[in-house]
């Protein structure tokens, strides 16, 4: 799949712009000198600059082909369901992680994930499972951020 560095500057470009109004909406903390919008701030700016730098760039080569190439996909159903599943992965998380928990939805995710990439499941089980409750305990007991653990509340 190729995507023409027109369409990919231009939706950058509107992602930076839309972090540096959301940031700037982001409340003051007083007797502070730098505000919780600065790091945003500056993201922004750097992600609207490259953006555009992308954009200018696709201008200059363009050859007038199609915006979205997707010939290089024919004939390879696993990485575009894995794709899907890689997209359709974080939708759920976001709106699902609260009730579902993160070890449960973690350990879904991944294990699916890896089977479509053609890893057999006696390595994708224990991997996922180390990882997934690997991180819930680094979360949770060394960052002190606590992900939601849902039905099956871990020890930790």
């Amino acid at each position: 799949m190729r995507i023409d560095d027109r369409l990919t500057g231009l939706i950058f470009a509107v992602l930076g712009g839309g972090v540096i109004i959301l940031a700037q909406q982001l409340p003051a903390v007083p007797g502070t000198t730098f505000g919780p919008n600065l790091m945003p701030t500056l993201i922004g700016i750097a992600m609207l600059v490259l953006a555009l730098k992308i954009l200018v760039t696709g201008f200059r080569a363009a050859n007038n082909g199609p915006i979205i190439d997707l010939s290089a996909w024919r004939g390879r159903t696993r990485g575009i369901i894995a794709a899907i599943w890689t997209m359709a992965g974080v939708l759920v998380a976001i709106y699902a992680l609260p009730v579902i928990g993160f070890p449960l939805l973690g350990l879904v995710y991944t294990i699916v994930l890896m089977l479509l990439m053609q890893i057999r499941p006696v390595i994708a089980v224990p991997v996922a499972l180390f990882v997934i409750l690997g991180l819930q305990y680094v979360f949770a007991q060394i960052l002190y951020v606590p992900l939601s653990a849902g039905p099956f509340p871990l020890p930790w």
